[in-house]
């Protein structure tokens, strides 16, 4: 038997109307269970308007999610969307990287992981997560990247103004603004911002970034690019995203 453990994204409810059990959903349960990892899924007053920030609902997540993996009796694997995405992600790296030694992982799939590094992005090497890059050493275990081209928080144009946003916004939370404002005292004294237009004389490119960016934004609010991948079909398949990494776990062998 082999634990599947599910960070949802942003907002969503816990339970199958998450994105994750859209995958869950297409598994052999003769030799998967299912879990839901009950991290607080909050980015600042989402989806309560007095939530934690997304930073800190990343850090108790973490402790969390590794609690699962420790006391789980069976062999993993960890999959997360969005936001659990990037909770996912960051544990898979710590664990690929050798910090948990005794944690058995088998697998990882990520949907529209803002931290998704460039070399998976189907949309060219000039887009990554809109929350920067991170890397999984996959000598460890299977990593599975799966990212829509249109979905800016996976596939972020490299000069996107909208990862300035994502960094002002990581540790913004109604009820804590004192953290919020130390944090972005600290990302200017230690440079944690990341580059995006680097020629701001250059006025058609700065013209052009800030389209791209409504062109995205859009996408994400409007068009459901970001929650639409157990509708569309992974690339070359006639499955749809979340089928396909349902695909993938199926086939890991115990």
């Amino acid at each position: 038997m082999i634990t599947v453990l599910r960070c949802r994204g942003i907002g969503e409810p816990m339970g199958e109307a998450s994105m994750l059990a859209n995958v869950t959903k297409h598994l052999d349960l003769a030799r998967f269970r299912v879990v839901e990892v009950p991290w607080s899924a909050q980015y600042g007053p989402v989806p309560a308007p007095l939530g934690s920030s997304f930073d800190t609902a990343l850090r108790s997540g973490r402790t969390m999610l590794l609690d699962h993996i420790r006391r789980d009796p069976n062999p993993v694997v960890i999959t997360g969307y969005s936001g659990g995405g990037a909770l996912a992600g960051n544990v898979a790296a710590e664990i690929a990287h050798g910090e948990h030694p005794e944690l058995d992982v088998r697998g990882v799939g990520l949907i529209s992981d803002p931290l998704m590094p460039w070399p998976y992005s189907p949309a060219g090497p000039t887009t990554w997560g809109i929350a920067g890059e991170r890397e999984i050493d996959e000598r460890a275990f299977p990593v599975w990247h799966l990212a829509d081209p249109a979905d800016v928080i996976t596939c972020c144009p490299a000069d996107s103004p909208l990862r300035t946003f994502a960094d002002q916004s990581a540790a913004f939370a109604l009820a804590d603004l004192r953290s919020w404002g130390y944090d972005l005292v600290d990302r200017v004294r230690t440079r944690r911002w990341q580059a995006t237009i680097r020629d701001w004389h250059n006025a058609p490119e700065v013209w052009r970034a800030y389209t791209q960016a409504l062109h995205d934004a859009d996408g994400y609010l409007r068009l459901g690019h970001h929650t639409s991948y157990h509708l569309r079909r992974y690339p070359g398949s006639t499955r749809t995203y979340t089928e396909w990494l349902a695909d993938r776990i199926n086939e890991i062998q115990e």
